[in-house]
């Protein structure tokens, strides 16, 4: 009875040991950036292709759109309004970093949102864009 237990011990013992070594190789694949640190993030990131200064390629779930994702931004996930998709049609999400300003926590947002539109409404939308942010009250 005390070998089977000794034995059940050191199996327990070496499979614990080798999941810890699997884990451990597996995030050291990773760059020691805060975009990487978040699990949910990282899926969004191609590790391998680092562009600019401080830059990682992000790819879109909906497969439509990459861009620059700065290595300090983490996507938010926990509320559902954080990080929504619908398809190939729709995405949207927030992204954000914290930094030390003068003693204080300073929140900087990234907010993204994609969506398939119609081409015949996009003129509506860009005059609209324009008199909200300029207060121009005709776009030629």
């Amino acid at each position: 009875m005390k070998k089977c237990t000794k034995a059940i011990i050191a199996v327990i013992v070496g499979a614990a040991i080798l999941i810890g070594a699997i884990w451990l190789i597996n995030e050291s694949r990773y760059p020691n950036v805060p975009a990487f640190d978040d699990h949910f993030t990282r899926k969004f990131l191609n590790k391998d292709k680092k562009i600019g200064d401080g830059f990682y390629e992000f790819k879109s779930k909906t497969g439509q759109y990459t861009m620059w994702f700065p290595e300090e931004y983490q996507v938010l996930h926990k509320k559902r309004e954080d990080y929504a998709i619908n398809n190939n049609s729709y995405e949207s999400w927030w992204a954000v970093y914290n930094e030390e300003v003068e003693g204080k926590t300073q929140a900087n947002y990234i907010k993204t949102e994609f969506l398939t539109s119609n081409p015949a409404d996009e003129s509506i939308h860009v005059e609209a864009l324009f008199k909200r942010r300029f207060g121009l009250s005709k776009c030629s």
